[in-house]
């Protein structure tokens, strides 16, 4: 019996059986690196003064923090994110202290009170860091995210606040 025309011989090798295995073309994981942390840093520019930065340094703590279970590059730029997110929430916690301080050594009035005069240059110099504070935010996101993403380590200067994993 002969095979009719146009139709593959039944006893003859599969095409694909005869160049070997055929490829895998599923989507291989890059291994991480700690990018994430550091582009969430980008949360500093939600439109809510103030939240902003206790939002960003927040998220940069916890995902950075997060990112020690990956090991190797991901969790050394994983803790430097999280010490950047702790060395922002320095800030609220200085502007807290600063105004409690200027609250308790003022005088009361009938509007409010009246802060002492080194006081309120005291005050006046938070909120000016507040915006340097903005500009540093702006810079380490965009710096640290393209560092990590290139596969190197973030070299930002950070408060020390946790250690660099071992290994």
């Amino acid at each position: 019996m002969t095979t009719p025309p146009g139709y593959p011989d039944p006893a003859a090798p599969h095409p694909e059986s005869a160049a070997g295995p055929v490829p895998s073309y599923a989507a291989v994981r890059p291994e991480p690196r700690g990018t994430i942390a550091w582009a969430l840093g980008f949360l500093a520019y939600v439109p809510i003064p103030f939240v902003n930065v206790l939002v960003a340094g927040i998220t940069q703590l916890v995902v950075g923090l997060r990112q020690r279970r990956h090991g190797g590059l991901a969790a050394e730029n994983g803790v430097r994110a999280a010490n950047w997110g702790l060395t922002q929430l320095c800030w609220p916690v200085l502007m807290a202290f600063s105004l409690a301080l200027g609250v308790l050594t003022g005088e009361p009035t009938g509007d409010g009170v009246l802060f002492h005069p080194a006081m309120e240059a005291v005050v006046v110099t938070v909120v000016i860091l507040y915006f340097v504070l903005g500009l540093m935010q702006l810079i380490y996101a965009i710096v640290g995210t393209v560092q990590a993403s290139r596969g190197a380590r973030v070299g930002l200067p950070v408060i020390p606040f946790l250690r660099r994993p071992r290994g």
